[in-house]
């Protein structure tokens, strides 16, 4: 990805439609494909689709977003028997210029994983509900969540395309499904059939931080989540994420965001 400055430069986002796709309605995609108008971003859910764009076929499972470029031949359809998903059609510019092909995004591996998950998933949720007011106001957290859609989408582009956190990627996705279980370093370097000592070195020379440490920052985006959108009691969200003594979860809580687990539910409900 190249490394733009866009001090004095114009970008220009413009969100068109946002839908989303769920059981009963039984979205049946475009099998026969065509060229795309727009850009467009897919985020799922649940369940799984097949996407072939250019030549380039993908199976885009739950957490991964797919990207459909403009003016590139696009075909899809739903690969298990029912799916849950986003879609977002939209134009984004830099003086001109397509902001996503500046951002080198528009010639390959259009199907990306991202984590955490609840983050984009808050971002396409936001986006449907802006829709619907059709108001100028609202309209701006539109484009404000476009542009962290974007930036969440070409991140995850870089660091999947970088041959160490091609690498690893069991490892995450071992991380993600395994939350509210233990987990051990010993476990995750089998994964990648490293050495536990050499495989916490590498993975905190790829992302910054060691394993466990990754791993405690997923609990945490969970448990925030849960606080957010559930009645599950502190308790009980320990245990969910991973983390049953709930004396030490309030306290690794708090540590990380200032406030105890019961507090950040209170100013989130507040808010």
């Amino acid at each position: 990805m190249k490394h733009l400055i866009f001090t004095n430069k114009t970008v220009s986002v413009t969100p068109l439609r946002i839908a989303m796709h769920v059981p009963p309605v039984n979205w049946k995609g475009d099998r026969v494909g065509h060229i795309g108008e727009y850009d467009t971003f897919f985020w799922i859910l649940e369940g799984e689709c097949y996407v072939n764009i250019d030549s380039q076929y993908y199976v885009a499972r739950p957490g991964q977003m797919v990207y459909l470029p403009q003016g590139k031949m696009r075909s899809y359809s739903h690969a298990s028997e029912t799916i849950s998903m986003y879609e977002m059609a939209f134009s984004a510019t830099v003086d001109g210029e397509n902001l996503m092909e500046a951002l080198n995004l528009t010639d390959s591996d259009f199907v990306v994983d991202i984590l955490p998950r609840e983050e984009v998933t808050v971002l396409f949720e936001h986006s449907s509900r802006v829709e619907m007011h059709k108001d100028p106001v609202y309209d701006l957290g539109w484009c404000a969540n476009l542009i962290n859609i974007i930036r969440l989408y070409a991140e995850a582009h870089q660091k999947q395309n970088e041959p160490a956190a091609k690498r690893f990627a069991p490892v995450l996705n071992y991380m993600s499904e395994h939350l509210s279980s233990p987990v051990n370093v010993a476990t995750l370097a089998e994964l990648v059939h490293m050495q536990p000592t050499y495989f916490t070195h590498r993975f905190k020379d790829t992302y910054g931080i060691p394993p466990m440490a990754y791993l405690g920052k997923l609990r945490l985006h969970k448990a925030m989540e849960l606080l957010n959108l559930t009645n599950h009691s502190v308790e009980e969200i320990a245990g969910l994420v991973g983390i049953p003594d709930s004396a030490y979860f309030a306290r690794f809580f708090k540590k990380h965001c200032g406030v105890t687990p019961s507090e950040y539910r209170r100013v989130f409900r507040q808010e």
